[in-house]
């Protein structure tokens, strides 16, 4: 399911979603992804009082004892503009707090104030299952919502990852263990790999962790598990070739089946090379074709997923391109639609 999609459909309708997904798969990310360039109000429910959803009193005395109590309008609760407001951590807030939530999701209202007609909601959960402290969701409020499940996806991180500028060796090791994204602990204590924890890893590579130091600190964010497979494959893909010269032509490769881990990594630095040089295109499409069919289909499907957005119009009509399409029934045209 590609969420980003979900969520513009359902705000084209103005149809609240409720999202249930584990901790660091991304919700708030895609939530903030399908707003564009419009604001996100992130309001952590788990946070607040009831009181905080209808504001603070203010007394407004008149004469002698006549006096009046309006409540000052809650910042979170928008009235003009446009944008999309995220109850995120739902089911964490007490009874009383869904109990005001229902209102706002129910009437786009809470007390005397109503939200701006140009505010869309979406509100977003954790299950126990996941190991999280919650509470349930009262039946009233689930009702109101369209409730999807947000599961990782390693192709739609792939694509963020490429925009973001990830670490390579880190989407290299994903990619050749996909399995290695998401994982919960048994011991509920320890750290474990999420999207997110992965996305810090590459930071951590980049600043503390530079030349292979504090691996201690990669474990302390993805679990020792993970981190050990991912230092195997780093020191596994020491030996590969300079991509550089496998691209100008002066240096080849010859896939070795008992070192596919080698082969990974070379595709997903020739795809970091072709999205930021699309003329690269035709010479990469050539290298990866001496890799087989599972390796050209990475390459293609991720370079189409990673794309510049000007450099789309010329990827769709490249011949190398659409002669891969048109093999495995791939729709580059909505590939490229983000």
């Amino acid at each position: 399911m590609d969420l980003v999609k979900t969520i513009s459909d359902f705000r084209s309708i103005n149809q609240p979603l409720l999202l249930f997904g584990p901790p660091g798969v991304g919700k708030s990310q895609m939530v903030a992804q399908a707003a564009g360039k419009d604001p996100v109000i992130d309001c952590r429910l788990s946070m607040l009082d009831p009181v905080d959803l209808r504001g603070m009193p203010m007394i407004n005395r008149g004469k002698e004892c006549d006096a009046t109590v309006n409540w000052a309008r809650p910042d979170f609760i928008p009235a003009d503009g446009q944008g999309i407001l995220l109850l995120d951590e739902l089911n964490t807030a007490p009874p009383a707090v869904q109990n005001a939530a229902l209102q706002l999701v129910l009437d786009r209202r809470c007390g005397p104030h109503k939200l701006g007609d140009g505010w869309y909601i979406v509100a977003a959960c954790n299950k126990a299952s996941h190991k999280a402290h919650v509470n349930q969701i009262s039946a009233p409020l689930r009702n109101r919502f369209v409730i999807l499940d947000v599961e990782p996806d390693l192709s739609r991180w792939t694509k963020w990852a490429f925009e973001r500028k990830i670490d390579q060796t880190v989407l290299g090791f994903l990619n050749w263990k996909p399995d290695a994204l998401y994982n919960m602990p048994k011991d509920e204590h320890a750290p474990f790999p999420t999207p997110r924890s992965w996305a810090l890893v590459s930071y951590l590579l980049k600043t503390v962790c530079k030349d292979g130091e504090n691996k201690d600190y990669i474990a302390g964010t993805v679990g020792a598990a993970a981190a050990g497979e991912y230092y195997a494959y780093v020191d596994e893909i020491q030996h590969m070739p300079d991509v550089d010269k496998l691209l100008d032509g002066t240096e080849t490769y010859l896939h070795d089946p008992r070192k596919p881990s080698i082969t990974y990594a070379i595709v997903v630095n020739l795809v970091y090379k072709t999205v930021r040089k699309i003329e690269k295109v035709d010479r990469a499409a050539q290298v990866v074709s001496g890799f087989g069919e599972e390796f050209e289909s990475l390459f293609f499907s991720n370079l189409l997923q990673g794309a510049k957005d000007d450099d789309k119009p010329e990827l769709i009509i490249n011949r190398n391109v659409r002669t891969w399409t048109q093999k495995h029934g791939y729709r580059a045209d909505t590939a490229l639609v983000y």
